[in-house]
This record gives C-alpha cells, sequence and structure tokens, in this order.
C-alpha cells in the first residue's frame, strides 16, 4: 500500500489535478486529509472554478476558512444568515466575489455593504419578506456592471419604482418571482423594451392571457417615466432566447407578443391549471408560432398528449416534470426528435413503465444526459441497458433501494467510467431558490 501512495505522489500535478477534478464534494475532503501536498492541491483554483459556495451562517466562519476560500479563489455565495457586520467581514476578506445570493430579510443597511463588490455581476435577493420598495430598488441600480439579477419577493411597493430597473443596461438575465395577484405589469414592460441586452427572463404569477400579452408588446406610447425625469430609449424587437413562466396560466399569446419572442430558444412553463380546450392555451400558441424552440421544459400534472403532437421538430433538450406520459407519446417524441435530442429529464412522471425505461436507448440513442429522478421501478436490469448508449455522459437518479453500490460500481466498470451518476437531484444554487420552484416538484 506505500508503494501505491508514493506512486501517486509521484505523478505531474497536472495528472492529479485531473483525477481530482471529477471528486465529489465529499471524496475531495477525505483527500485533502491524507497529506500536506494533497491538501495544496485540493485547493488548487482550477478544482473550484464556477463552483458557489453555500454558507448558513456566517456567524460561524472563522479566519482559516475565510484563508481557504480565497486560496480557492471562490467567487459564488450563496448566504442564509447574516448580519450587516458579518456582509461587511466577508466583502473585505474575498472583494472580488462575481455572484452573491442572499436568502435573509433584506434592508438598504445590508445592500450597501456590497457596493465595494466592484466585480459583482450576479446579484440575487429571495425573502419571502422583501418587499421591492423604491428605496431598495434604489440601491440595486446602483450596480450598473449587473448581468443576472434575481428579485424574488412578497410584493412590489409602488410599480413606478420597478422602473428603474430599466438603468441597469449590461443585464442579460432577469428573474422577476413575486406572489402578488395583480403584478405591475406595465412595469414590466416598460423594463423589458428598455434593456437592450436582455436575453433571459423569468416571470411569475402573471394572471390572465391578455396581461401575459400585454408583457411582450411594444409600448406605442410612454407608459412611465423615471423619479428624475429621464426616459431610456424604447427597443423595437425583443431579443430574448430563453423564457422561464411560473405558476401561468392558459390563455394563447396575441400575435404582437409572439412576435417580439421570435428569438426564444428555451422555454421552460409551469402551468396552474389544465387546460380547458385543446389549442387554446399560450403554450400551444408559442410551440405552433416560434420555430426556434430547441430546448423545452414543461411542469404541469397533465398528460403529455395535449402537447405532444405540437412539440418542435428537432428539439435538443426537453424536461417533464409531473406529465403523464404513455408509450405513444414517447414513441411522438421519438420520431420528432429521437435523432437530435441530447437532454433528456423525466422526473416524477406518472404513467412510466419498466417497459418505456428499457425502449430509451432504441428511441434516444443520441442521449447525452438523462434524468429519471424518482423513479423505484428503475432496476439493474434497465440500468445496465443504458449502457447501450455511446454518447450519454451523465445520468441522474434518486430514491432508488435497488441500485446498490455493488450495481453502481459495475455499471460503471461496464461504461469504462464514461457515464457520471449522480444519485441526487441536481440541484442549481446560482438560480431561482423560491416558492415557485419548490412547487415544481410538489
Amino acid at each position: 500500500m506505500a508503494k501505491i501512495g508514493q506512486q501517486w505522489l509521484n505523478l505531474p500535478q497536472d495528472i492529479l489535478l485531473e483525477v481530482f477534478r471529477y471528486l465529489s464534494f465529499e471524496e475531495k475532503a477525505n483527500v485533502r486529509a491524507t497529506c500536506k501536498y494533497f491538501h495544496q492541491l485540493i485547493d488548487h483554483p482550477t478544482l473550484w472554478l464556477k463552483k458557489t459556495v453555500v454558507l448558513k451562517r456566517l456567524q460561524s466562519c472563522n479566519s482559516c476558512f475565510w484563508t481557504t476560500l480565497r486560496k480557492r479563489r471562490i467567487r459564488c455565495l450563496v448566504i442564509k444568515e447574516a448580519t450587516s457586520k458579518q456582509l461587511q467581514k466577508m466583502v473585505n476578506l474575498i472583494p472580488n466575489l462575481t455572484s452573491v445570493s442572499m436568502n435573509v430579510k433584506m434592508n438598504i443597511e445590508r445592500l450597501r455593504t456590497l457596493r465595494p463588490l466592484a466585480n459583482l455581476q450576479n446579484l440575487q435577493l429571495s425573502n419571502s419578506s422583501l418587499v421591492l420598495d423604491q428605496e431598495l430598488l434604489s440601491e440595486v441600480v446602483t450596480f450598473k456592471q449587473l448581468t443576472t439579477l434575481v428579485l424574488c419577493s412578497s410584493l412590489f411597493g409602488r410599480s413606478s419604482s420597478l422602473c428603474l430597473l430599466a438603468d441597469l443596461k449590461e443585464l442579460q438575465s432577469l428573474t422577476l418571482h413575486i406572489r402578488q395577484k395583480n403584478p405591475p405589469l406595465l412595469s414590466f414592460q416598460y423594463i423589458l423594451f428598455r434593456l437592450p441586452k436582455l436575453r433571459e427572463l423569468s416571470l411569475s404569477s402573471v394572471d390572465t392571457w391578455e396581461n401575459l400579452s400585454l408583457c411582450f408588446t411594444a409600448p406605442e406610447i410612454r407608459t412611465s417615466k423615471q423619479p428624475d425625469g429621464f426616459e431610456p430609449p424604447c427597443i423595437s424587437q425583443l431579443q430574448l432566447e430563453k423564457l422561464t413562466l411560473l405558476n401561468s396560466t392558459n390563455g394563447p399569446l396575441s400575435r404582437k407578443a409572439l412576435n417580439q419572442l421570435w428569438n426564444v430558444r428555451s422555454l421552460s412553463v409551469s402551468l396552474t391549471r389544465p387546460c380547458v380546450l385543446l389549442n387554446t392555451n399560450f403554450v400551444h400558441s408559442m410551440l405552433d408560432n416560434l420555430p426556434n424552440i430547441t430546448e423545452l421544459e414543461l411542469s404541469w400534472n397533465g398528460p403529455l398528449a395535449e402537447f405532444v403532437k405540437v412539440l418542435p421538430l428537432e428539439l435538443t433538450k426537453i424536461d417533464l416534470i409531473n406529465a403523464r406520459l404513455s408509450n405513444v407519446d414517447v414513441q411522438l417524441l421519438s420520431d420528432s426528435s429521437g435523432k437530435s435530442l441530447k437532454h433528456l429529464s423525466l422526473v416524477l412522471c406518472n404513467g412510466i413503465t419498466e417497459t418505456m425505461l428499457k425502449q430509451l436507448p432504441k428511441q434516444f440513442p443520441f442521449l447525452q444526459t438523462l434524468d429519471l429522478s424518482g423513479y423505484r421501478l428503475l432496476n439493474q436490469e434497465i440500468l445496465f441497458g443504458l449502457v447501450e448508449m455511446p454518447f450519454l455522459k451523465e445520468i441522474v437518479i434518486s430514491n432508488n433501494p435497488h441500485l446498490t453500490d455493488t450495481v453502481m460500481k459495475q455499471f460503471r466498470t461496464l461504461t469504462d467510467n464514461r457515464v457520471h451518476v449522480t444519485q441526487k437531484s441536481k440541484r442549481n444554487y446560482n438560480g431561482c431558490d423560491c416558492i415557485f420552484y419548490s412547487q415544481l416538484l410538489s
């Protein structure tokens, strides 16, 4: 054993770093504890590129912890609990942060502590008690360099205050999630047509299809002015490429709205009520009229048959959550996108059978990622059948008692460690973590 350990130490540093890159966080921690040399290598910045660190309590972070974060050049933090004083200390110790997500009771003083972060590009404020009033939004727009902004709140103060966001000219991604019966839709419209670089948009609780169309219809007259009297120029055509609509209703979009969404390539929709009549909901209107869609996420507890016949041809990615599937639905999806589909997610879908899972390698031979979270019927035979998929790189599974460590080891051997297996639902800490996303898997 000593000779084997010595051989590892004799490997070039670049090779060791490449090996360590495939380790989980827990595995890295175990390797780090073995010797001083590996301790140093595990803290190498190349192993922590684009990694997000979640801090539940800043109070428990000591000087050794902050030193480790600096060594790893951590740039993205999620903060669950912190005082203004603790945030100020964090900013002083890690001044090069590019992404900060704060799920704390927000006030103007805490937000101001982030001002020294000159490289901050991604800001997320998420709290059920958050009220987006003029004072708070005025502070948000001081971060002129922001490219991503996420605001998850219980409500907005005054609708005119929301128009302040139009001053963030570098903004490329905007998330506005609220729990409010009458959201300030004219303000949404004002912002969208005054952010020329905006490419990604996520909205929630847009209550009727007329209002949803209004958000994406170019204003014919000035809808509002900023408090200082200056009004940014209005663009004529939206350039959105990714659109997410959560807790949405089912009316069709107007022709003017659809024309503004022509460039959308990625569509994510969470439906709150079943369709009353086929071909009369906004999902149908978008799938029928937006030819550039290649990625689709659909969350609802109805049958996929409602939509499968209008799905765009040659999809590259589709995520289905809580939907009801049949053999016919999956076959129709295979007929339209079987050769182009690279990413397939079937999370908690009803109607899935062992036979359907066994057919996946033949129906979707070019898949690179496959998410089968929540299926207890996924057994050894089905898993080993996925070996036939030559391009598969990752599979996500969870809550499965049949796939033991021995079975997973055999699967890795059969695929020559080509396929990375994640045994938990994938978690995106840079995305929104508000109540709306939690309802997607309810």
